[in-house]
């Protein structure tokens, strides 16, 4: 039995193959439920990431145990919900007004995918969760400095993260609208404007079903003890390397056959961005890292586990999007970056 811990591959114990086993029913049963919504987008995807930020708000609430009164409950849901929707409810409504004062009111639709033209973070809104946050700590002994500081940092990143995670499905309707003579087609709907999407997800869940069986049966030199004692080098090495490989071939294959990321990302055409291919599927899985890194620091740092329970032996909600949050938000920037022109290698 010594021998098999000093062998190249780890021993799995009884605790660590049922771990292994709850893991993979509820990534089955996660599938189950949310491909098919991302698949056909629209406002299928839209409700299931609402869905999941409703509970991703209340494990912010509650993964501390402490006992926030309503008033914070009822701020933290509402600013959140600004962050993630704002923008989208003031130019669908700024659409309308245009419309009705030119006297066709009647022609107006509220639309969702044609106004993801870059991730918009309301300033205004950053700064009226400080000011209340702030005065939520004037008002309320039990609410400390350290309270607002949580507060605004978790609001911050799960708000714009799931924007973004909103942005990077819907960013290819917005680019094809804005072609003149373009109608989506099936094929667009449903394959080629998912790409970005589902290369994200490649990228973010692919480093860490990859790093966790590579620490698991390879892991011997641990990376971080004191915020997440379970990770390995060998585990951060082997999801890095796999996990980008497979994206970038991914990548490669969609481009090869016509259907890039998106049309300023083409590989085999113009305008030939193979660098912005390679940043991204390398890129995103280090963010990956740093996404779970920070997130487990928060969980360190206050002393509970996880953030809650709803999935199980996967955690809560903000366990299993950390890594994919903070790869939409880098994703979506260089989105921008590209698209603008900006940088002096562009």
């Amino acid at each position: 039995m010594e021998n098999e811990h000093k062998g190249p591959i780890n021993h799995l114990d009884e605790k660590k193959k049922k771990s292994m086993m709850s893991r993979i029913l509820v990534a089955v049963v996660l599938g189950v439920t949310c491909i098919p919504a991302l698949i056909v987008g629209s406002w299928f995807w839209f409700a299931i990431i609402t869905f999941f930020l409703v509970f991703a708000v209340y494990e912010i609430l509650h993964c501390r145990g402490k006992k926030f009164p309503w008033y914070v409950w009822a701020f933290t849901y509402f600013i959140v919900i600004v962050y993630v929707y704002w923008f989208l409810v003031k130019n669908n409504l700024s659409e309308y007004l245009a419309l009705k004062s030119a006297g066709k009111a009647s022609d107006w639709t509220w639309e969702l995918e044609r106004w993801y033209a870059e991730p918009t973070l309301s300033i205004y809104a950053i700064i009226t969760a400080m000011g209340v946050y702030l005065l939520f700590s004037l008002i309320n002994k039990d609410f400390d400095f350290g309270d607002v500081c949580y507060f605004l940092f978790m609001t911050i990143m799960v708000g714009f993260g799931f924007q973004c995670l909103l942005y990077v499905r819907y960013h290819p309707f917005y680019v094809w609208y804005g072609t003149p003579g373009q109608s989506p087609t099936a094929v667009f709907k449903y394959w080629h404007s998912l790409i970005p999407m589902a290369f994200v997800i490649l990228t973010a869940f692919g480093n860490d079903v990859m790093a966790y069986f590579t620490g698991v049966f390879f892991g011997k030199h641990k990376m971080t003890p004191r915020v997440s004692p379970n990770k390995t080098w060998e585990g951060f090495f082997g999801g890095w390397l796999l996990s980008g490989s497979l994206a970038l071939g991914f990548a490669l294959i969609c481009d090869a056959n016509g259907f890039p990321l998106l049309p300023e990302f083409a590989v085999f055409s113009a305008p030939y961005k193979w660098w912005a291919v390679v940043i991204l599927s390398y890129g995103l899985p280090l963010i990956a890292v740093l996404g779970d890194l920070s997130y487990s620091l928060i969980k360190r740092h206050y002393g509970f586990k996880d953030y809650g329970t709803l999935l199980r032996s996967h955690g809560g909600v903000l366990d299993r999007v950390d890594s994919l949050t903070f790869c939409c938000i880098l994703c979506s920037v260089l989105i921008v970056i590209v698209e603008k022109g900006w940088g002096f290698f562009l």
